[in-house]
């Protein structure tokens, strides 16, 4: 199992998302967060939820079995150490996602909060996206707009659902078991990356790539192809899973 990262932070001031990657025995964890708040706000609050789940995942005992009942403690533990940091003038939060493979038993689980997205992919195509917690996301459901359209519309940046409220909610949850016999990719990106790189070019460039280094390259080339003027922070975080 291979992992390569990229951060950028765009035309804004401040780059608000983090990005971590840390490996114990055989085990990966991986996390993209994207703060809110603005004038360095959010990074505070993006880099403590970071810290708090890289802090627990080093200090797990069973790092074999990761439930879905240790997500929720390191969700509440992250919303509550953004808690502290919050001001009456900056009410920092961020998105928060969170992955963890096994490349040994090919277990993979995840949970996520707000619209920073994961990615699975298999032999090349796609298989999994996580559910965005957002106002967009929910006009897709009601049959206002098409899925595609959530990248530009008016209202994608009022999130539902994010770490760093007083009444945070639970974190969804999920998990899938690696099949050896195929190749698994994973992408973990913040929204900045997501609205410039279609699904269909996240295929197309994984086709074609020998490394997640590659793969975010190709991807990366696409982004800055297309951003104009104004843009936001984006971030992203590729996984191979390659037997």
């Amino acid at each position: 199992m291979t992992a390569s990262k990229y951060s950028n932070q765009g035309s804004r001031e401040y780059n608000e998302d983090t990005c971590v990657a840390v490996k114990r025995k055989n085990v990966l964890c991986a996390l993209v967060a994207d703060g809110l708040g603005g004038h360095g706000g959010g990074s505070q609050a993006s880099q403590a939820a970071a810290q708090v789940v890289k802090q627990n995942f080093r200090q797990l005992s069973d790092i074999e079995h990761i439930t879905r009942e240790q997500f929720d403690v390191w969700f509440e533990q992250a919303n509550e150490a953004i808690l502290k940091l919050q001001t009456p003038d900056c009410q920092m939060k961020t998105t928060l996602a969170v992955l963890c493979a096994n490349e040994e038993t090919g277990g993979a689980v995840w949970a996520h909060l707000g619209d920073s997205r994961i990615y699975h992919f298999v032999n090349g195509k796609e298989v999994f996206c996580t559910f965005d917690h957002s106002v967009s996301r929910m006009a897709v459901l009601a049959g206002e707009i098409t899925l595609d359209e959530v990248r530009f519309h008016r209202d994608r940046s009022k999130l539902l659902k994010v770490v760093g409220t007083e009444d945070m909610a639970r974190p969804e949850f999920g998990s899938c078991k690696m099949e050896r016999a195929a190749e698994h990719a994973f992408l973990l990106c913040t929204d900045g990356f997501w609205e410039y790189v279609t699904e269909e070019e996240m295929e197309e460039t994984l086709k074609h790539a020998d490394t997640p280094k590659d793969w975010l390259k190709e991807m990366v080339r696409i982004l800055k192809g297309r951003v104009r003027g104004d843009h936001d922070n984006n971030s992203a975080i590729a996984v191979f899973f390659r037997d």
